[in-house]
């Protein structure tokens, strides 16, 4: 593989604008380091067929197959008695009755750890709850799976502290909602142009976070929102880098508005929309990780989650 030093000589950066190089800077800041185990599609994006990366074939075990058999077998009759894709679809709206049922189900929770409340799926049966519920609705798979995959619990799964995993994590094993808010109007995903800051105050036990956030799944519907925003910059090499740092946000705080629901040729019925914090202030302890990881944190989230 090639190196971070070597890989820098590649990059000619001398036709790039500033706002260019900046976006390089801070994606390049977040790379990821020191994976030792090689890639299938990264060798055949080299030109090298490496079957011996993905054979045998992992198969399921018995007991684990049991679990996921006997959670369907609910689930399938759930979906056929009370969920109406058409309805969904036309209606552009999950009801709440919907919700709540998937919720005492425990669907919500299906990643998350038996010791915070949740069924702790494995990967294979988690997939296979998602199978199907697409199978049946595509929007309300899309609900599940936004929630599970890129919400609160993937982000805490690697990088939450104790104390964050305890208070969070059993409020969505129980049902709360979750969702995940990188991109801004104008801006899409590009990290270096962020609008979204996070000030944090004077005593250091509270940030204030101000910016809106676009084409956000489950965001308007959702409890828990895990948001990047811009945090004081750091010193590099003399000059100033901005740093992006991930917050939970609860939505129930004072300042957050839902100002636009966006809407769909397909999977009609899904939450999205654009998200306003006008000065919402979370506590200190709602920073994930630490100062300046977010980018890593979001892209190691979007990574495993897709």
């Amino acid at each position: 593989m090639v190196d971070k030093k070597e890989e820098e000589l590649l990059i000619d950066t001398s036709k790039m604008t500033q706002g260019e190089r900046e976006a390089l800077e801070v994606s390049e800041d977040a790379r990821f380091v020191g994976v030792d185990q090689p890639s299938f599609v990264e060798e055949l994006f080299k030109g090298n067929f490496r079957p011996d990366l993905i054979t045998p074939y992992p198969e399921q075990n018995a007991e684990d197959k049991k679990i996921g058999d006997e959670f369907l077998a609910r689930l399938s009759n759930y979906l056929k008695e009370n969920v109406d894709p058409e309805k969904i679809d036309a209606e552009q709206k999950i009801s709440e009755d919907v919700i709540n049922g998937l919720k005492k189900l425990g669907v919500f929770g299906l990643k998350i750890e038996k010791k915070y409340g949740g069924l702790e799926f494995s990967q294979v049966n988690y997939n296979r709850v998602i199978q199907l519920i697409a199978s049946h609705c595509g929007s309300t798979a899309v609900l599940v799976s936004a929630h599970q995959s890129i919400g609160v619990p993937t982000p805490l799964k690697y990088h939450g502290s104790e104390e964050q995993k305890k208070k969070f994590l059993p409020m969505i094993a129980q049902g709360a909602i979750s969702a995940f808010a990188l991109t801004e109007p104008g801006v899409g995903s590009d990290p270096a142009q962020m609008k979204t800051i996070a000030t944090k105050s004077t005593d250091g036990k509270t940030y204030s976070i101000s910016g809106e956030k676009l084409w956000i799944t489950n965001g308007p519907i959702a409890d828990l929102i895990v948001v990047m925003a811009q945090t004081a910059p750091k010193i590099v090499h003399g000059k100033e880098r901005k740093q992006i740092s991930a917050f939970i946000v609860e939505t129930k705080s004072p300042g957050f508005l839902v100002k636009h629901h966006c809407q769909f040729m397909g999977i009609r019925g899904i939450s999205n929309g654009l998200l306003a914090f006008e000065n919402v202030v979370v506590p200190a302890e709602n920073l994930i990780w630490e100062e300046g990881k977010g980018l890593k944190l979001a892209l190691e989230t979007l990574n495993s989650g897709r």
